[in-house]
């Protein structure tokens, strides 16, 4: 008779666990997305975060030192935007109280609902951390709550889940040396206030997760691919040429490795080529690594338009579309305002460069067909759209007169046009 009853209950006990699951599972996917925008990246902010990272570089910070640093709601919710990125939310968003910090994310998941062809699907997030404020505790912030869809996790099995998460990706160490510098962490109404001491080990902590050492390596037969390839094309190096040829070193690597990461590293090592400078402050070993002989490298006659380029694809390759998209506007505006003028031909190399790395990075498929593509060059492939006609050397009042700002009808129909212009590439299908 026992027996029997166990046979039953082993018999029974998966079904419980997979219908359990299942249940748990639907009761976390909602029909619409708890955050529906995003925080609106602008040039404004961009300076922001420029002057504050102005005061807050390692370089100027002593170990020991102590430094506070107050951040608004809306950086916050900038910050979130950019992370939000790098993990494929649809949404994120901060908010802030007396105490509390609250963090949302969504997730369109619709594609991944086999059984609900065509139907809308949602994975949201809800975050609620608690400073020391409320807790008293030394500075220290925890996570109060843990909400997925509509399955509420409190706060000690939230505290279990985040473990068994950071443990899964290999990230217990990192937090635990980033949470180190942090002396005092308060929420209030619409800011955030951020005591911290600067440790020695954490930039190369940072760094060590930031490049890992299988990508170090591949940067670094990069860069030794790079300094034969300089000197092999001799007089006859050419922007194009030359990153042609990286392209097609990267094709051939790709048939024993990611394509996406050897692409990402070449676009690195062109950047890093292109703009004088070298891979030092990502990689500190890359001082010692051989350096390309100095060039002058040209896209339609003109050195800027090359660092433009292949500066924006650096930038989508470290913060995405957006971040590079931001950058670029703002560099074009402070230029308005006492550079050398506003240029939409700038901005078209900006855009061309963002369209470039998103091929190289969006798909295995896309990043091999842009690395035959580009094999196949000769030398001759169109990386930036037709320039003529776009204006320039555009000052802030001219630019004002003529296309009001950012979000003017008369400015949208030029960045219109560029984009036309990128797509009617063959490198930009």
């Amino acid at each position: 008779m026992l027996a029997s009853y166990l046979f039953r209950v082993c018999l029974c006990a998966p079904l419980v666990i997979l219908l359990v699951g299942l249940t748990v599972l639907g009761l976390c996917i909602e029909t619409s997305p708890q955050v529906i925008t995003q925080a609106n990246l602008s040039p404004e902010n961009i300076a922001r975060a420029k002057g504050l990272y102005r005061q807050h570089q390692s370089r100027l910070l002593r170990s020991g030192e102590t430094r506070e640093v107050q951040l608004a709601e809306s950086e916050l919710n900038l910050l979130a935007t950019y992370l939000g990125e790098h993990v494929a939310a649809r949404g994120t968003e901060v908010a802030l109280e007396p105490g509390v910090l609250v963090l949302k994310l969504s997730w369109d998941i619709s594609a991944l609902l086999f059984a609900n062809k065509g139907s809308a699907g949602y994975l949201n997030l809800q975050a609620v951390f608690a400073s020391s404020d409320l807790q008293n505790s030394a500075g220290r912030v925890r996570l109060q709550s843990l909400r997925i869809g509509r399955v509420f996790f409190p706060a000690h099995l939230s505290t279990a889940l985040l473990q068994v998460v950071l443990e899964r990706f290999s990230l217990s160490r990192e937090v635990a040396v980033v949470a180190s510098a942090f002396q005092t962490i308060d929420f209030h109404s619409q800011s955030m206030a951020i005591t911290y001491q600067w440790p020695t080990e954490l930039l190369a902590t940072l760094r060590r997760r930031l490049i890992s050492l299988e990508e170090r390596q591949t940067l670094a037969l990069y860069q030794q691919f790079l300094v034969a390839e300089v000197e092999r094309e001799g007089r006859n190096l050419s922007f194009t040429g030359l990153l042609e040829a990286v392209f097609a070193y990267g094709l051939s690597r790709s048939q024993s490795s990611d394509p996406i990461a050897e692409n990402r590293a070449a676009i690195m090592v062109l950047a890093a080529y292109a703009n004088g400078g070298g891979l030092s402050t990502l990689v500190p070993a890359a001082r010692s690594w051989p350096r390309p002989r100095r060039a002058r490298l040209l896209l339609n006659g003109r050195n800027d338009l090359v660092r433009h380029f292949i500066t924006s694809a650096a930038l989508t390759v470290a913060g995405g579309r957006s971040i590079a998209a931001t950058f670029g506007l703002y560099k074009e505006i402070s230029d308005a305002r006492g550079g050398s003028g506003f240029s939409f031909k700038d901005l078209a190399a900006d855009m061309a460069g963002t369209r470039f790395a998103e091929l190289a990075l969006t798909s295995r498929r896309s990043a091999i067909q842009l690395q035959q593509r580009l094999a196949k060059g000769r030398g001759k492939t169109l990386l930036l759209p037709q320039l003529h006609g776009l204006p320039e050397n555009l000052n802030e009042a001219h630019f004002q007169r003529d296309y009001g700002a950012v979000t003017d009808p008369r400015y949208r129909r030029v960045v219109d046009d560029i984009e036309a212009r990128i797509k009617a590439l063959a490198l930009y299908p």
